[in-house]
């Protein structure tokens, strides 16, 4: 399938849909792979999910928000937590 034939059909489902705005493949890649780094996928995963040779190519996908930020501090864990158990 050509490249144009595919951007034509994804344009045309997206009016169809009724959409207020019309979607691109491009996006639903960017969609993609914001929601596998949102469900915790990690840089290397989206690397080749995507195809990427290099994992500085899948960077630009991921977009970051203050919820997982959040989580990915809340995953590290703590040296206070650390000497309390040696203390057990």
């Amino acid at each position: 399938m050509r490249p144009d034939a595919l951007n034509e059909l994804v344009e045309a489902l997206s009016r169809r849909a009724g959409l207020d705005r019309l979607l691109t493949p491009h996006m639903l890649r960017h969609a993609f792979a914001s929601n596998v780094a949102d469900a915790g996928g990690g840089l290397d995963e989206l690397q080749t999910l995507l195809g990427h040779r290099s994992p500085w190519s899948s960077q630009p996908y991921l977009h970051t928000s203050a919820d997982r930020l959040r989580a990915a501090v809340d995953r590290a864990a703590s040296p206070r937590l650390w000497d309390l158990e040696a203390v057990r």
